[in-house]
């Protein structure tokens, strides 16, 4: 879970270490590593047929992200001058569910404002909230060669791929991405072929799922307090998951799902 904001032109690198001596005790590992680039998505418009242009820019101070991780090294802060991201990650315990990483969220979120109050800084202005998936489907059960992953997510792939005699499918990379008016937002769903990092190696199928509407405001609601800003942002965080979760199932066989324990809308 993300959130993309308007940094204040006086925040520095230093004030993010400076909020890692706050969350230290629960997140103790602390990490630096080049900023996630800056996502600019035209909601509502034309949509676009080809990635964001790489992009060059001159600055005084040299930007960093910093990695704040829990002993246990299953959750992740994540802070940047322009974004915070909250990540689970599996290390053998069992999945937390949608709404415990969202707590945990609003947590980072919340300290994150009062952090900036207490120094002096104005608060973050959000921009773009973000929410992603990252599923990881070893090679075993359901799938022997990257040909049959259309038996897995036929949603995708409508049947078997098409291509030259005698050759068989090493791999595959694309972008799938569709557009939802209520909740404003846009869907990016990417597959491609991976490798476990843990022993026993083995191929996987790794498919991404992220969803990424505005943050916006009506004319009468009221941003000055941290209930109305956190309720807006997580309105589109739920909303998002909802995207997410209708579209995996849709997209999944039921060959699929059986093997996963899994039913229709549900997460």
């Amino acid at each position: 879970m993300s959130i993309q904001f308007e940094p204040s032109r006086e925040l520095n690198s230093a004030h993010l270490g400076a909020f890692w001596m706050t969350q230290r005790h629960q997140l103790p590992i602390v990490r630096t590593l080049q900023p996630i680039p800056a996502v600019s998505d035209d909601f509502g418009g034309a949509g676009q047929w080809l990635p964001p242009a790489l992009q060059f820019a001159l600055k005084s101070e040299p930007d960093c992200r910093l990695q704040m991780v829990s002993s246990d090294d299953q959750w992740m802060c994540q802070l940047q001058r322009n974004r915070i991201v909250i990540n689970w990650r599996r290390r053998n315990e069992q999945y937390p569910r949608f709404d415990t990483t969202l707590a945990r969220f609003r947590d980072g979120w919340n300290s994150w404002r009062i952090f900036l109050k207490d120094i002096g800084l104005p608060p973050t202005r959000p921009q773009i909230w973000e929410l992603t998936y990252v599923n990881r489907v070893a090679q075993g059960e359901l799938w022997a060669r990257p040909g049959d992953w259309h038996r897995i997510f036929p949603g995708l792939w409508g049947g078997p791929f098409a291509g030259p005699a005698d050759s068989q499918l090493r791999g595959f990379h694309g972008q799938w991405v569709w557009e939802s008016r209520d909740p404003l937002a846009r869907l990016y769903i990417e597959p491609q072929p991976g490798r476990s990092s843990e022993p026993p190696h083995h191929d996987e199928l790794i498919l991404s799922l992220t969803a990424r509407g505005p943050f916006a405001l009506s004319a009468t609601e009221d941003n000055s307090t941290v209930e109305s800003e956190m309720s807006r942002i997580e309105a589109g965080l739920v909303g998002g998951n909802a995207l997410i979760v209708s579209a995996f199932d849709g997209m999944t066989s039921d060959a699929a799902k059986t093997n996963w324990g899994r039913h229709a809308n549900h997460e």
